[in-house]
């Protein structure tokens, strides 16, 4: 079995592989019985190998680093290895057993303090997980690895000293909700409220195009429902004087077959499979997929009729794998045991990491001719796909959305008694506008996000025009900016803001409403934000014993009320957020600048420590933009924005062997002067995003 068809196999529920299986071969049974037994002998010596493994290198190193806090005395995190089964085939200790190889690959366990295992100690515990989860077809980590990327040890990502192999296995990237819906819409135009997408983002992961592949029954049913449901529209007739015509969104290719008087042989099937490919995946279909197909419209047509035989058979195209899944599995192994990315799959790759669509022509024609074979070629199609006017930029701005996450203020709930002017989809497209502008410019991105002083009011993008219009002719949003009651619009945007009341996004009203409630501000979700998606960290999740509300006072300020976090057992979360949260207290929770909170001057002291760089650490501001501009003058945040471009852009988190593609990416926007554009040509054009690793060198080349 192919690494493909395991994949498959276990992404797929049996009755869409079924479906899509087509006709099956019978095999020997003397063959089928004696690979069974070569199975079954290789299996015994690899367990019996494995177990003396662990009782000679392992489980000596348990008991010296981890049983005194995770055995049978001491129960930490609910872990107990002296519990834990060795044979991870015939029990339940699989999952239990991948924890620990990722504590121990992250360096997160032992815990600082207490004594470690030396590299070489270590290097051996994981060489017997990885071989023992090999035997048992246990792929826990991989098949969900770290949901929150910031557990991988950032100083260790960007140490040049440090080493680390490249760990990437072989993947079927489930189509992305966006990809399946601009699909949807042209193949099921003019009927599209008849045809739902079935994908839905896996809510673990801030990038939505992350997450587990695998196809649920529901799921599967409703792509069942929607390839029938198209190619009944596509095949729509009616006879009239006994003849076959058209129905509205009847294609007469396909009506024309459906005619009995008419004949409908091999040939006759063939040409309506193969324009049924062409049409669903832009490809014609090969030789044994033609063949294929002809034998199951065939047993279909004599089980079911001319037209439903037709509509069944057409109807599988649309289930095969192709139209479902991205392939990223690559070729043979390379010396290293790695697996290069088939040009094919290169050229699909990269135009889904940049769009939305299949790959233009000219990507394809590129792939072809052997121009992705090198990283160079690859940068070069991505600087052409940036630069061409005709690709889709949709999904770069949606990166911007998806990080900073400004378009939930139309989300948040305000009550227009407070404010009536207020409209927060206004406020989102200026804050689009503004993103649009830096990049347009593409020079020190990251940081004139966090910094400018100006800002799109009032404004939206016109695509047929191509230029910034105004958005409402009587709205009022500058309010929100907190500029005078009489400013008039301008076309001449965008405009500066007024003296210490504004830099970059994170002082933006629509980021500023999205991270608020509905009556005020919430310095505690704010902080976490800062936290983790500037300065890379961890913060623990509430427990669940933990009654998370702050004392109803209105004739107190936020940060007065927020004193209560600082009791010991709420402290010990709340020291990661208070601090990076209350700098936008300079703010209200509509985005205006404030000078006073319930009758006292505004407090928005803040600073930054507890991030493990020192360069950064004991850092003092006494407002917003003080803050704001500490953040956007630290390598730290760069570099944990580059992280986060790498995750969305190559769909996965990082791990310890990313570190040479994360530090040549960082280093390529440094020299470029901050070009977006170059970070993210030099993350597609990485060894992370062109090379697989297949953890078996010889399965994978079979």
């Amino acid at each position: 079995m192919t690494p493909t068809s395991r994949l498959l196999t276990a992404l797929f529920p049996p009755l869409a592989l079924l479906l899509l299986a087509g006709p099956l071969v019978a095999q020997d049974d003397d063959k089928v019985a004696a690979r069974d037994k070569a199975l079954a002998e290789a299996d015994r010596k690899a367990f019996e190998a494995n177990m003396k493994a662990f009782d000679a290198d392992v489980k000596p190193l348990l008991a010296k680093y981890c049983v005194s806090c995770h055995g049978p005395n001491k129960l930490e995190g609910d872990l107990s290895l002296a519990l834990l089964d060795p044979d991870m085939k015939d029990s339940a200790s699989g999952a239990r057993w991948a924890t620990v190889r990722e504590r121990l690959e992250t360096r997160e366990m032992p815990p600082e303090g207490e004594p470690r295992p030396t590299k070489d100690e270590t290097a051996k515990i994981l060489a017997w997980i990885k071989a023992e989860m090999k035997r048992a077809r246990r792929n826990f980590t991989r098949r969900l690895q770290h949901v929150s990327g910031n557990k991988v040890p950032h100083a260790l990502l960007f140490d040049p000293e440090h080493e680390a192999d490249l760990d990437v296995p072989p993947r079927l990237r489930r189509k992305s909700v966006e990809i399946y819906e601009v699909f949807r819409r042209e193949q099921a135009k003019g009927f599209e409220n008849l045809v739902g997408n079935p994908f839905t983002p896996d809510p673990r992961f801030l990038f939505k195009d992350m997450g587990s592949p695998e196809l649920d029954v529901p799921t599967t049913s409703q792509l069942l429902r929607n390839a029938m449901t198209i190619v009944e529209r596509q095949t729509a007739f009616r006879v009239e004087d006994g003849e076959v015509k058209p129905l509205p969104g009847g294609r007469k290719e396909f009506i024309a077959l459906l005619d009995e008087k008419k004949p409908f042989g091999p040939e006759e099937m063939a040409k309506a499979v193969t324009m049924q490919f062409q049409r669903t995946l832009g490809r014609s279909p090969s030789d044994e997929e033609l063949q294929r197909f002809v034998r199951l419209t065939e047993k279909n047509v004599k089980d079911a009729g001319r037209v439903a035989g037709l509509r069944y058979s057409l109807a599988a195209v649309f289930l095969l794998p192709e139209a479902i899944f991205r392939y990223e599995i690559g070729g043979t192994p390379d010396d290293d045991g790695r697996t290069r990315l088939t040009p094919t799959e290169i050229a699909e790759a990269l135009a889904y990491a940049l769009t939305d669509k299949s790959p233009p022509s000219y990507l394809l024609s590129m792939a072809e001719k052997g121009e992705l074979d090198t990283a160079s070629g690859v940068r070069k199609a991505v600087e052409r796909m940036l630069a061409d006017e005709k690709t889709d930029t949709a999904r770069i701005l949606r990166f911007f959305h998806e990080y900073f996450e400004y378009p939930k203020a139309d989300e948040v709930f305000k009550n227009p008694e407070d404010f009536k002017p207020h409209k927060a989809k206004v406020l989102v497209s200026d804050t689009d506008n503004l993103v649009r502008w830096i990049l347009e410019k593409d020079q020190e991105v990251l940081r004139e996000l966090l910094t400018t002083n100006k800002a799109f009011v009032n404004t939206r993008y016109d695509a047929g025009k191509k230029k910034i219009v105004q958005y409402e002719s009587k709205a009022q949003a500058h309010l929100s900016y907190s500029l005078p009651p009489d400013w008039k619009w301008t076309d001449e945007q965008p405009i500066e803001m007024p003296p210490g009341t504004r830099a970059g996004i994170l002082t933006q009203p629509s980021w500023l409403v999205a991270w608020s409630m509905n009556q005020d501000n919430h310095a505690i979700l704010r902080g976490k934000f800062v936290r983790e998606r500037l300065l890379g960290n961890v913060v623990p999740d509430i427990p669940i014993t933990v009654d998370a509300q702050l004392p109803d006072a209105p004739e107190k300020t936020l940060r007065e009320r927020m004193e209560v976090t600082r009791e010991e057992y709420c402290w010990q979360c709340h020291k990661l957020m208070n601090d990076v949260g209350l700098p936008f207290e300079n703010f209200d929770h509509f985005g205006r600048w404030r000078a006073v909170e319930v009758g006292k001057p505004a407090d928005g002291r803040g600073g930054i420590e507890l991030t493990g760089d020192e360069r950064i650490d004991g850092t003092k501001t006494e407002d917003a933009l003080q803050f704001v501009q500490a953040l956007a003058k630290s390598e730290r945040v760069e570099q944990v924005f580059v992280r986060h471009v790498f995750r969305y852009f190559t769909g996965r988190n990082e791990n310890l062997g990313d570190g040479p593609s994360l530090r040549a990416a960082h280093a390529a926007y440094r020299e470029s002067g901050g070009s977006f554009k170059t970070l993210v040509a030099a993350i597609l054009a990485s060894d992370s995003f062109l090379y697989r690793t297949p953890e078996n060198r010889e399965t994978a080349a079979n």
